[in-house]
């Protein structure tokens, strides 16, 4: 059985189940299917929204280690089909390496703030403020 055809358009979104599917190769027939969007030279954005939820699928549900989820979402950000922020996904994978007791939700509005100047970022999180630059208590 074929699957349904990929409408072709100048841009397209990948969503969450789409990128795990591609990732873990747990359902053959699905990650075929992306690598065959890939293979056909189709660009596809990722929103951060996609990969905030990827990670946490690959480590809460998967139970996947940082390291192991950290190499799924750089497998992503060298995927040159994927329009995605990759310097932003770099600095924030770096940060969910170098702090396991923070959340990558936590890291990326960090680097967010970071990014667009807008800092410090405001938090009730100690822990948060104590391990991540531009951070402070409230």
């Amino acid at each position: 059985m074929v699957g349904p055809r990929v409408r072709r358009t100048s841009v397209q979104s990948l969503d969450t189940n789409v990128l795990l599917r591609w990732l873990l190769a747990d359902v053959p027939d699905q990650a075929a299917r992306v690598d065959a969007l890939l293979d056909a030279g189709e660009r596809c954005t990722i929103d951060d929204t996609a990969l905030i939820e990827t990670v946490f699928v690959l480590e809460r549900v998967m139970l996947l280690s940082r390291s192991a989820v950290a190499d799924a979402i750089r497998t992503v950000l060298s995927t040159a089909a994927y329009d995605v922020e990759r310097s932003r996904w770099s600095a924030v994978m770096d940060a969910y390496l170098e702090r396991p007791r923070l959340s990558v939700t936590d890291l990326y509005l960090a680097e967010r703030a970071r990014e667009s100047g807008a800092t410090p970022l405001y938090t009730f999180d100690k822990k948060l403020a104590s391990q991540q630059n531009g951070v402070e208590l409230l």
